[in-house]
């Protein structure tokens, strides 16, 4: 009986301290076992931090890394750490799906430079940067990546796992985000006038899948994702498609950098209305030849991209 109550305690104590262990530097025993309590670890909680900032011309200040004391105690004195950029591991994070760009240093200023200062009584800092998203590309995803460096006190340890951060930023206009599709009719002809008939891609659009509307300038946005009938594919010929929105008047000009002969249907509504965040759309493209057209296509916002 004592053997089977040595061995319950011995477990209890692993699983308490299963997340100090997680840390390679404990595993390895540079800490050591003995006290675990009084180990100071500062770590960078996330890997990743991801900010998209409202295009408009003003300077915003955001917290663009979280440094984390974890300890039994909050910090007894002020500790500042310094961060080391590590511009190396935004060009391993860029793919051609999901490119990044280094942040130009003349695009942000760091009020603090690198250094975050965990204040005394807390156990988190954030390292300030101040940007105008005005002067951003919102074609772009700027990144910045760190690792912790000299602490400026003694008793504090680096940790082994949570030790960088990869920080993304971006731009959105108030349209930008992910919208359901909850009405629409796609219609095709064969010659003006001359709808097709038995077209199986012809239809109602309601309920397909959802759309994205991805910032382009302050008032564009670039819409992908439009379905034909029956959620099929992709509707083609009409790459690049853009809704232009009139912030006075919420009218809506529509055009495809890949057709230009995609228009607005004369005397139809394209309206965006503020107050439910929806789009109500109706444009054709190629109307001399085999015309196509969308109408009644209403866009309702679901969440941010």
């Amino acid at each position: 009986m004592k053997r089977f109550l040595k061995f319950y305690t011995l477990a209890l104590l692993a699983v308490g301290f299963s997340s100090c262990l997680s840390d390679e530097n404990i595993e390895d025993q540079e800490y050591g076992m003995i006290n675990l309590e009084a180990n100071r670890i500062i770590e960078i909680p996330s890997a990743t931090a991801t900010t998209a900032l409202p295009l408009e011309d003003k300077n915003v200040t955001i917290n663009l890394v979280h440094v984390h004391l974890a300890a039994n105690q909050t910090a007894q004195e002020d500790i500042q750490v310094t961060l080391v950029p590590a511009p190396e591991k935004v060009t391993a994070a860029s793919t051609t799906t999901a490119p990044l760009t280094l942040f130009p240093s003349n695009l942000y200023t760091l009020p603090q430079g690198n250094v975050v200062t965990i204040p005394k009584g807390s156990r988190d800092g954030y390292l300030p940067i101040v940007v105008n998203a005005k002067n951003l590309d919102p074609a772009k995803t700027y990144a910045l990546a760190y690792t912790i460096g000299n602490i400026d006190k003694s008793g504090y340890i680096v940790s082994g796992n949570y030790g960088q951060i990869l920080a993304k930023v971006g731009v959105k206009n108030q349209w930008d985000g992910v919208y359901s599709s909850v009405a629409g009719y796609v219609q095709r002809y064969s010659a003006p006038g001359v709808p097709t008939v038995g077209d199986a891609l012809n239809g109602s659009m309601a309920g397909n899948s959802d759309v994205t509307l991805t910032t382009i300038d302050a008032n564009t946005v670039e819409i992908t994702g439009l379905k034909w009938y029956g959620n099929t594919s992709n509707i083609a010929g009409i790459d690049n498609l853009r809704a232009t929105i009139n912030p006075a008047t919420n009218e809506v000009t529509m055009t495809a950098l890949g057709n230009a002969s995609l228009r607005n249907i004369a005397s139809a509504v394209n309206k965006y209305d503020p107050a439910t965040k929806t789009f109500t759309l109706n444009f054709e493209w190629n109307p001399t030849s085999n015309k196509r057209e969308i109408t009644g296509l209403v866009l309702t916002y679901k969440r941010s991209r």
